[in-house]
């Protein structure tokens, strides 16, 4: 009874969330630069700290800082969160590659369009993007080495793969024994 009780709670949240992002209506707590509007049921902008968000993008975009320099001069203007603490530097990150700040909604892997107003413009966001992808680390596939038989070979005792380790300059076999 409580688990049907719970099912059908989390199903009706789901759905009330999707009617309000086709709405173009943001379901949850409105990010930093946004206020909730509790009358209209969506976000309006934060006349003090949107100025601070749109100069993040503004510098940002230029590409003459880092997310640390960005943090320091943004958090010495007085920027802070929804519940007046300083940001961190994942935050900033997470401002700068954030959707709704040019006016589209992105929630449950899906796009939507707001009826907010937009803090910045698209051109600007797609700058930042693009710094941003300039900026990072080469991520390197997987990490593993290019073995020939890797993934083919199975123990005859316990059923796991086998794995292929090199030491002193020479490839040995050996049972990863996941299974205990």
């Amino acid at each position: 009874q409580s688990k049907y009780y719970v099912d059908n709670l989390s199903e009706n949240i789901k759905r009330s969330y999707r009617q309000k992002l086709k709405n173009g209506l943001w379901p949850q707590r409105a990010p930093v630069g946004y206020l909730n509007d509790k009358k209209t049921k969506s976000i309006i902008i934060d006349p003090e700290k949107a100025p601070l968000v749109r100069k993040i993008f503004e510098a940002y975009a230029t590409g003459n800082y880092t997310l640390s320099a960005l943090r320091k001069m943004i958090g010495d203007l007085g920027l802070t969160g929804n519940k007046g603490k300083e940001l961190v530097l994942s935050h900033y990150q997470h401002i700068l590659k954030n959707n709704i700040y040019h006016g589209i909604l992105y929630f449950g892997g899906e796009f939507y369009e707001g009826k907010h107003e937009p803090l910045i413009t698209k051109k600007l966001f797609d700058t930042c993007q693009e710094v941003m992808t300039r900026k990072s680390k080469p991520q390197h596939g997987g990490g593993l080495k290019p073995y020939v038989y890797r993934g083919l070979f199975k123990c005859a005792e316990c059923g796991c793969y086998i794995t292929i380790e090199t030491q002193k300059g020479h490839n040995y076999l050996k049972c990863t024994r996941r299974k205990g």
